[in-house]
This record gives structure tokens, sequence and C-alpha cells, in this order.
């Protein structure tokens, strides 16, 4: 799902929704997104069409990409992975030998590629050249051997399963391409890469479907009456829904029972936006009245917030770790940002040159685990989306703008 075209339309349809939301949501009596008194949390210390394509496991000379281009290490712990545009991209561990893998999204013709980054002077290799032109998204299923593509065709907005194989394959394998029903919006990965939940929307608003990563077995598992939702699978037992943000806009945040289709709603506010942890015990969420922006940390089971100390990052330019669940990392903008900033962000008509900060929600407290273009290497980068991998040694980023990809080594 592309965040861009996600977010624009969300604050085009936001006004409408915002009426439909007041009443249906205080029906409901969710709890309000504002801290309570005491802020201190208790945190103690589709479609069945498939084809068939063949996976070469040589350099690719019609990838679109800079193969043979050796990557661009530097004396920093931040350096280029390729240029862009691309459309996606994750984080990979092969064994024999042990290394970390960038797998990636050619937006231009929706080819897949390889490269290591404990190698220095690797070389990008293809295991997909099947061409697919223009990918506005790539969502990765099955610890990175499932690719969902997701492009235009037509005005009809459509979405592919690649099932790829493992980075050290030594021998051609077969790709097999299955695509999910047209129309289906906010495709989401579970925690653990087998399943996938989207929207299609209805007369009423829109239902939630959940199927195998590929696509099928596919089952209705909830209803909401909004058009403009935003879907995540955060925990495996839990999905969160969430109306479009925009500056001054009434919104909510609701969660999902992904086995009973049950709906509960989790918070509201105006221009709210969330994310949550795999393990559902924290959420970062922000909102704007129009005048301010503030993000918070809250509690899940004692429903405290606290708010986060000097810094308010973007739930959605946030990626939280699975190796030490309770942390996240954030791209923040070095400057101030307007309470708008989101919105501008989201239409194109602004960025920010922005650090990415460790966010340790057990005890609000962050430090900057990267500042691209500064001492650490790198170049000032407005970021779009980010990758980690499943150690946290290493972050991808895509650069908003250029969509080039970069690496952050973390750790040695």
């Amino acid at each position: 799902m592309n965040s861009n075209i996600k977010w624009i339309a969300g604050i085009v349809g936001a006004g409408i929704v915002a009426a439909l939301f007041i009443v249906w949501f205080v029906l409901l009596s969710g709890p309000s997104a504002a801290p309570a008194q005491n802020t201190a949390p208790s945190f103690g210390t589709g479609s069945t069409q498939t084809t068939t394509g063949v996976t070469p496991t040589t350099d690719a000379t019609n990838s679109g990409t800079p193969v043979g281009q050796q990557i661009a290490y530097g004396a920093g712990k931040i350096f280029k992975v390729t240029d862009g545009p691309v459309a996606g991209a994750t984080l990979l561990i092969t064994t024999r030998p042990t290394t970390t893998v960038a797998r990636f999204v050619l937006a231009t013709n929706g080819h897949i590629m390889d490269v290591a980054l404990d190698t220095p002077g690797a070389v990008a290799r293809a295991v997909s050249n099947t061409t697919i032109p223009g990918i506005i998204n790539a969502l990765w299923s099955e610890g990175g051997r499932g690719a969902l593509l997701q492009y235009l065709d037509s005005g009809n907005l459509k979405t592919a399963h690649f099932t790829l194989p493992a980075p050290a394959a030594t021998s051609s394998t077969s790709v097999r391409v299955q695509f999910l029903p047209v129309g289906a919006t906010n495709v989401t990965v579970s925690p653990d890469g087998t399943s996938i939940a989207y929207l299609i929307k209805t007369a009423a608003g829109a239902d939630g479907y959940t199927a195998k990563a590929n696509g099928t077995s596919s089952k209705k598992l909830f209803s909401l009456p909004f058009s403009q939702l935003l879907l995540s699978w955060p925990a495996q037992n839990t999905l969160l829904a969430q109306t479009a943000s925009a500056a001054g806009v009434p919104g909510a945040v609701f969660s999902v029972d992904t086995k009973s289709g049950g709906v509960a709603p989790l918070l509201y506010a105006q221009g709210l936006t969330a994310t949550a942890n795999i393990a559902f015990s924290r959420l970062i969420y922000q909102t704007s009245d129009g005048t301010s922006l503030r993000s918070y940390i809250r509690d899940t089971k004692s429903g405290l917030s606290a708010p986060t100390p000097a810094i308010n990052p973007s739930p959605e330019q946030c990626v939280w770790s699975k190796f030490a669940g309770n942390v996240v990392f954030c791209a923040v903008p070095i400057q101030a940002a307007p309470a708008n900033y989101l919105d501008l962000w989201h239409q194109g008509v602004t960025s920010a040159a922005e650090n990415i900060f460790a966010i340790n929600t057990d005890i609000n407290g962050q430090y900057v685990a990267a500042a691209p273009g500064g001492e650490d290497g790198g170049e000032e980068s407005s970021i779009a989306e980010m990758a980690l991998s499943p150690d946290d040694r290493y972050l991808l980023f895509i650069r908003k703008g250029d969509r080039s990809l970069w690496a952050v080594r973390l750790s040695n």
C-alpha cells in the first residue's frame, strides 16, 4: 500500500467521515487519546490467476538497477544500497555463510533483487525478473520469501503475490505469482508472515478480510462504517484499523481480534494516527488539533499515556523491533514541525531532514540511532519507509523523493 496515495485519499475524505465517526464512535464509548490526569504510565522497571516464471541465479542485465555496481560502503555506518526508485525493501539473515541480505523491489519494472550487506563490494543479484511496470508499493511475507507487489492497471489497484527463493539459493527456482482480488486495499501482513489482511470498500464503509499470504482461503472478518480506513497487523492476534488522519479532524483507532473479528475502540482524537508493538503492550500515537502536534506512549494494559520527551515521532514513520519488542525506531524531523506537517508531507509539498531515533517505550527514553548526512555518513534525508533486520543489526530506509535505498549499520 503506497502511504502517500492512501493518506492523501484519507485527507480528502476525512471531512465526510468525521460526522459519521463522531456519532458512531461516541455510541461505542471509546476512550479519548488525551492522557489521563496521571500521565506517567505504569511501565514497570483474490483472483485465482497464477503464473510461473524462472528466477535466474546470475546477475541480470535487464533489471533497470545498477546490477554489477558495488555497494557504496563508506567510512560511516550509513551507506547507499542502490539508487532509486525502490518500491519497498526488507532484510533477511542467511546461513552458510551467515550474512544479512537486503531484498528490494525496483519500482520501474517490479524486478526483485538481493544484495549482501556484510560483504564489501557485493553486487545486486536478481531473484525475480518478472516485469510489472509502475510498482507503487511492496510488502513482504514469509520472512521475505514472499513479496506482495501493488500497482495500478487501467485505474484499478492490483496486488500480485510472488513466492521467492531463499537468498542463498544456488539453482534456478520457479517463481509462482498469484493475484489478490482486484480492489483489495490496505494490504497488511501478519507478524509471522503467513497471513494477510486487506479491505474491500462497500456502500456502507469497508469490509476486512484475512487470507493466506498468497491471497487464497480468504474470509470476511469484520465490517466498519468508514470508507477511509488504514489497516495494520502489529500483533499476531490483533489488527489495528484507524481512520485516515488529518490535522484538526476527529479520528479513531480500533483493535480487531483476528480470530473472532470483534472490534473494540482504543482511542479517539483530532489528527490521530497510531502504531503498536508485536506484544500489543505499547502504542505510540500522535494527535494534531491543527495548532499543536503531540506524540504519546500508551500502556495498553493500564490505559495510561505519557508524552514522548523532546520529540514528536509520527507513528507511520516508525518501525518496531521484534528482537527487543518494546523498542521502536522512528524518523523525526531535525527541526520542529508545524501541526499540519504530516498532511503537507503526504501531499508532497514539504519535507525535512530527519534523524532516526531509537525509543525504549518501557522507560520512555530515546537516543539518536543514526543521523543521515552527519558524521554517520549518507546524505540528509526525508525518510519514507524503514525496515529492520530480525537481529536489529541493520536498518534500511527509503529516501523520500528519489526513493534511493540506504542501510544503517546499528551494531557490529
